[in-house]
């Protein structure tokens, strides 16, 4: 295994980098214009693919898919968790030799918990506390998707693209080991 020069771990630093913080703050800012849009339609969903596809405005107070459906006083350690979880993926970028549809699958990965993790501390005190979700996908046969926001969405990518990378990398054929010079007798 060679070591990775300076800058090779600057230019993964860099697919990883601008995908996160482009990933972070496209979530921030779509989830500032829900509250400010949606805010004032309480109980009304402002139809974009009708049936299909709405905007809806939700504050998760819990986990994804609000699997717990309220955290009480444990949300700000998730939020920390989160920025913890962006430190170990850029300690992994630097030290591992991944390829650029890995780092920018690990890049949606730290945007969207960034953005989920700010977006959790800075709902601490608020009146409406918890992540906003507003995005609702309805299914044909009635019923909805649980309400998500642009972070879900690069979060889910990311693992999809993580994946993609491990199935390609299984795929490809190896170098084949170095055969020992056969000894003349």
């Amino acid at each position: 295994m060679t070591a990775d020069t300076p800058r090779k771990i600057r230019t993964r630093l860099a697919w990883f980098g601008i995908t996160a913080i482009a990933g972070g703050g496209c979530d921030l800012q779509t989830k500032s214009w829900a509250e400010r849009a949606l805010s004032d339609r309480p109980g009304q969903s402002l139809a974009i693919i009708d049936p299909w596809l709405e905007f809806d405005l939700a504050y998760n107070r819990g986990t994804a898919f609000s699997v717990v459906r309220d955290l009480g006083d444990a949300r700000w350690f998730f939020g920390v968790l989160a920025l913890v979880v962006v430190a170990v993926l850029v300690i992994n970028v630097v030290r591992w030799q991944a390829e650029r549809r890995e780092l920018l699958g690990l890049g949606a990965i730290a945007g969207g918990a960034i953005g989920n993790g700010v977006d959790r501390l800075i709902h601490l005190s608020a009146a409406e506390t918890g992540v906003v979700d507003f995005i609702k996908v309805n299914y044909p046969w009635g019923g909805s998707w649980p309400t998500f926001n642009v972070a879900d969405i690069l979060i889910a990518v990311g693992a999809g693209l993580l994946l993609l990378g491990s199935a390609i990398r299984r795929k490809s054929p190896e170098a084949p080991p170095n055969a020992a010079p056969s000894a003349a007798t």
